[in-house]
């Protein structure tokens, strides 16, 4: 009874140190890779939020074009001009105020944002020839601070019918920096 009292149980130094090691060299394979699934699920706003403001200005030409009595047969299409980057791109989340362009087309982000978000337009009016592309909708982010940004596009253009449509997929750049 005496020899078992006098045994202790326990881990040694050693032990412990090796545990720790390994937890360490985890810490170390994880890290990194979680920052990466971070950057890449606040991309996702991006091409969401160009989708919107493309389906924003696919509705606002069939209405326009409707309400204006503009068809295939004229050849014209409805576009508002230009809008620019807005917010400025940064590693905050900020709120999305829209200029004229894009409260002509119904867009806004209720949400804070990582991007900025714009368009540029081939045509500024109803009423004349069509062109290719009409839109050309962008967002622009830097998500870590360190001044290189990502950068998505989605072209659109119209077809035969003056029915918008968009390219296949985005154009991006340095998707997560």
């Amino acid at each position: 009874m005496s020899k078992l009292l006098k045994k202790k149980s326990g881990f040694t130094l050693i032990e412990l140190m090796i545990v720790v090691a390994i937890l360490g060299i985890l810490a170390a394979l994880a890290i990194p890779a979680f920052i990466g699934y971070v950057r890449r699920s606040k991309t996702s706003e991006a091409t969401g939020n160009v989708n919107s403001l493309f389906k924003s200005a696919a509705s606002y030409m069939a209405v326009e074009r409707t309400s204006k009595g503009i068809d295939a047969s004229t050849g014209s299409s409805c576009a508002v001009g230009t809008e620019p980057l807005s917010p400025s791109p940064n590693a905050s989340k900020q709120k999305y105020v829209p200029a004229e362009n894009a409260q002509a087309l119904g867009f806004a982000i209720a949400d804070y944002i990582y991007y900025g978000y714009g368009f540029t337009s081939s045509k500024a009016e109803c009423g004349k020839l069509k062109e290719s592309p009409i839109y050309t909708f962008y967002a622009q982010g830097d998500l870590d601070g360190d001044s290189t940004s990502s950068k998505f596009e989605l072209a659109a253009s119209t077809d035969s019918e003056i029915t918008l449509y968009h390219a296949r997929g985005f154009y991006i750049e340095n998707e997560i920096e």
